[in-house]
């Protein structure tokens, strides 16, 4: 459940593409990526004219994770993607439990199992990574800048009259401990493939697969897409009929000024489980303004998860990938005597400094 919202997301796909198709098939074999410079070149032209799209995905997760978060292990859960275009872009991402509207003004991310809506600008990160879907120009201008500074990275070829453009990436991070690595697209291995049509140039085909030593694990696939299908403005509308608790970020950053700080990343960790074990849910709550959200549901997931158990261990914290905070290693014994072992995710990157606990209980 780890809230990765800086993560940028290389492994990223094109929406609709029209190809030159001549061009990239006469230059493919003596340059890969010029010949990819000048599919994504003619892309990134022809885009424009796009009023609406709708996409389907199966990404390999879990249903509680956020949008970013890949899991190789995992099954295929579907992502829903509406967007329109034009002078008041709106756009709505949807998956098991978890969704996201924006009406044109703001953003609302709406967490099912959590019992809790976070309210944030036209802007704001909610999405992640799976963003890049919604910005065709910035997931065609990164692909193109990645193609011309790596020419061994990118493959362009026509296979029984499709064009197939193959580009591979390195994960991006520090993997001097390999906790993060394949948690998300861009902090993994990965080999995407887009596949057009070489006579309508229309993408046809997306495949994201990690890179491994015995087998390739494919994380992400283009089920269905549609192009500028007619979308109901109320698809674009915020309700909330069930009235769950409703977060604006400028809540959340008040929360966070109550947080707790000037001391190391363990002795956080520790004065959580510690006020667990005490039921001293005051203290939990300086922790994350989610377990503050009036009516919300993370404190009571906590309450009956960790209220009156035990701190066994605490390890040393280390950096992994590209979280902007440390993972501290613990293990706990539950009131009913089972013992919990994972590393509990925390960051103090927030304007206060204070602990931010994101994920890993």
């Amino acid at each position: 459940m780890i809230l990765l919202s800086t993560l940028k997301f290389a492994a990223s796909v094109s929406i609709l593409l029209a190809v030159a198709a001549g061009i990239v098939y006469y230059t493919t074999f003596r340059n890969p990526a010029r010949a990819a410079g000048n599919l994504l070149e003619q892309s990134i032209r022809a885009i424009t004219s796009l009023k609406s799209v709708y996409m389907v995905f199966a990404i390999r997760t879990s249903a509680k994770e956020n949008f970013e978060s890949i899991d190789p292990s995992a099954g295929f859960i579907s992502f829903k993607v509406w967007k329109t275009f034009g002078d008041e872009p709106r756009w709505k991402i949807e998956k098991p439990g978890r969704s996201i509207i924006m009406d044109g003004q703001s953003q609302y991310l709406i967490n099912e199992t959590g019992g809790y809506i976070l309210q944030g600008s036209s802007g704001a990160g909610f999405a992640g990574w799976m963003k890049i879907f919604l910005e065709p120009t910035r997931i065609l201008e990164s692909e193109l800048s990645y193609a011309k500074s790596n020419p061994s990275s990118c493959t362009v070829k026509e296979i029984n009259n499709m064009l197939e453009m193959t580009v591979k990436s390195i994960a991006q991070g520090d993997f001097t401990n390999s906790w993060a690595l394949n948690a998300s697209i861009p902090q993994a291995n990965t080999r995407r493939v887009y596949s057009f049509d070489k006579t309508t140039h229309m993408l046809k085909a997306v495949s994201v697969f990690i890179v491994s030593p015995t087998e390739d694990i494919c994380v992400l696939k283009l089920q269905e897409i549609s192009i500028d299908p007619p979308l109901p403005d109320s698809l674009f509308r915020f309700s909330n009929p069930t009235r769950k608790p409703v977060l604006t970020l400028q809540e959340w950053d008040k929360a966070m000024s109550a947080g707790i700080k000037e001391i190391n990343p363990e002795e956080a960790v520790r004065i959580f489980f510690m006020a667990c074990r005490k039921n001293e849910w005051t203290t939990v709550q300086r922790f994350s303004p989610l377990f503050v959200v009036p009516g919300g549901h993370m404190l009571k997931i906590i309450q009956e998860e960790y209220g009156g158990s035990d701190l066994l261990q605490l390890g040393p914290s280390f950096s992994s990938g590209m979280y902007p905070g440390v993972f501290v290693p613990y293990l706990i014994r539950t009131k009913t005597g089972d013992t919990i072992s994972g590393n509990l995710a925390i960051r103090n990157d927030n304007q206060y400094h204070t602990w931010n606990i994101d994920g890993g209980y």
